[in-house]
């Protein structure tokens, strides 16, 4: 049995806070890109204080069921709507916070898929 490893990129898919152009760099980072059904990656990330973003993945053979909050924010808030999971940052606040995301489901060739995304968050004024 071979065994098959697959990219997906997971990326920020839309600020939470809806409207004009300059809300779209209210958050930013680079996507994240893996290979593998049972993964744990870290990235980094830049949110305005007191706005949001969404977080999506993208790309991935196999189907999701899930998404869980499986490390809270230790100052912004963050949670699930719909697979989709969210954080949002503590107004006037600047500085550290992380918090995680996880992906689960069942992969291309049936097995169990468990993605674990730990955003590492710079919150700037």
């Amino acid at each position: 049995m071979s065994k098959h490893l697959f990219l997906v990129a997971a990326s920020l898919v839309s600020c939470l806070a809806l409207g004009s152009a300059a809300e779209a760099q209210d958050c930013s980072g680079a996507p994240v890109y893996f290979s593998g059904e049972i993964v744990e990656i870290e990235s980094a990330m830049t949110v305005k204080a007191g706005k949001g973003c969404f977080f999506n993945i993208s790309g991935i053979p196999g189907a999701l069921t899930e998404t869980v909050i499986s490390q809270k924010p230790k100052v912004g808030r963050a949670g699930v709507e719909g697979l989709k999971p969210y954080y949002l940052a503590k107004p006037g606040y600047q500085g550290a916070d992380e918090f995680a995301y996880t992906f689960i489901g069942q992969g291309q060739y049936g097995g169990p898929m468990k993605v674990t995304i730990r955003r590492k968050i710079t919150v700037v004024p």
